[in-house]
């Protein structure tokens, strides 16, 4: 099992490690940042959810699961983004394969921290391919 960091997001793909293969990793084409909601930043509530997907050959996400979640009121406002990220699939040998990936999603509230530095900020909104942060 091979392990590929892509943009901010860990995929781990189901292929051989075969020398001759020719693979090409999943590249995000939409990353909507999770809804924040407004309650929860106003309570100052920050967390990071982990969320595992399979990136099918159309570069969907299929079957996103929560892996761990420091704060639960988190986990539905972030599977409901997961499910509308896009990518260009894995490619290999030239043909589109699936391939599983664990995405972490920071939820941060920028005035109290001076240093931010996630995969995936999530403040007001923004999609999270715009989010300023720092790898």
């Amino acid at each position: 099992m091979n392990i590929r960091t892509i943009s901010s997001c860990f995929i781990i793909a189901a292929l051989s490690a075969s020398a001759s293969a020719a693979v090409q990793n999943p590249k995000p084409i939409s990353q909507v940042a999770p809804a924040y909601a407004l309650d929860l930043r106003q309570s100052d509530v920050e967390g990071e959810v982990v969320v595992s997907f399979t990136i099918s050959a159309s570069g969907n996400v299929i079957n996103p699961a929560i892996v761990s979640s420091t704060d639960r009121d988190l986990n539905d406002c972030t599977l409901a983004a997961v499910r509308k990220w896009k990518f260009a699939p894995t490619m290999k040998d030239g043909v589109a394969v699936s391939v599983k990936a664990l995405q972490p999603v920071a939820f941060k509230i920028p005035e109290l921290h001076t240093d931010v530095s996630t995969r995936i900020v999530v403040s007001n909104g923004t999609p999270a391919s715009q989010a300023k942060s720092t790898y």
